[in-house]
């Protein structure tokens, strides 16, 4: 296995590779993702799953939620 790095940005759910790799149409790959890091200062858009759960908790302002019934579970089939 050879492993080739290279920059790219994400643009419209997809990557760009550079033809100077010369990889062929339909060639397997294995792909790993890593994340540049924000320089201190910049502004990011850095999926957070904390902060999310943070801005939203507590900000339901509607009736009390009220989980119906299930009904019953199925039933599996005995083993022979």
């Amino acid at each position: 296995m050879h492993a080739i790095e290279f920059k790219s940005q994400l643009e419209h759910g997809q990557i760009s590779v550079p033809t100077a790799f010369h990889l062929q149409d339909g060639q397997p790959v294995r792909v790993l993702i890593l994340l540049d890091e924000a320089t201190p200062g910049e502004e990011t858009t850095q999926f957070n799953s904390m902060s999310l759960w943070q801005k939203t908790a507590g900000s339901w302002q509607g009736e009390g939620l009220v989980r119906d019934p299930q009904g019953e579970y199925d039933q599996r089939l005995e083993l022979e």
